[in-house]
């Protein structure tokens, strides 16, 4: 059985820290790498590797670890409007910028076929849109759950 008083949590581990960035930045990195090989081919859809994915996989792992940095670094500090504000605009920024990269591969669909994505999209996007209600809804219910149901004194050895 976890004893939650000893339990690593996310402000006391470093080492879960540096998992969370250095996945998210090398994920990060290998979606802008990837991004920069892409082209239209004969058969459709090609990847090529060019020398601008290096600096591409640099930028995307900057992004990724800044962001981290700076959820890490607000979420240690005060709970000010201004550092609250900051965070906000930094993950709808991060929003933005994963939705264009999303969208960046529309340009190779041919004309013909651009409708036909586009309903996919949309269904896609009703059913994520779907499954993240539930999920938020199940975790407000644990977290409601929770606080009505406080966890019993730690009995002293």
């Amino acid at each position: 059985m976890i004893d939650l008083a000893t339990a690593d949590t996310l402000e006391r581990s470093p080492a879960l820290r540096w998992v969370i960035i250095g996945s998210s930045a090398f994920g990060a990195g290998m979606l802008f790498a990837s991004l920069t090989g892409l082209e239209q081919g004969a058969a459709g859809l090609e990847f090529h590797v060019r020398l601008l994915s290096v600096p591409a996989f640099i930028v995307g792992s900057v992004v990724a670890s800044a962001y981290w940095w700076l959820v890490f670094h607000l979420g240690a500090g005060k709970d000010d409007r201004s550092a609250r504000r900051q965070l906000h605009a930094s993950s709808g920024l991060i929003l933005l910028l994963a939705l264009a990269v999303f969208m960046y591969p529309l340009r190779f669909v041919t004309p013909e076929k651009r409708d036909d994505v586009l309903i996919g999209l949309a269904i896609a996007v009703g059913a994520l849109s779907c499954v993240g209600f539930m999920i938020r809804t199940v975790v407000r219910m644990l977290e409601e759950e929770d606080a009505a149901n406080p966890p019993p004194p730690n009995p002293g050895p």
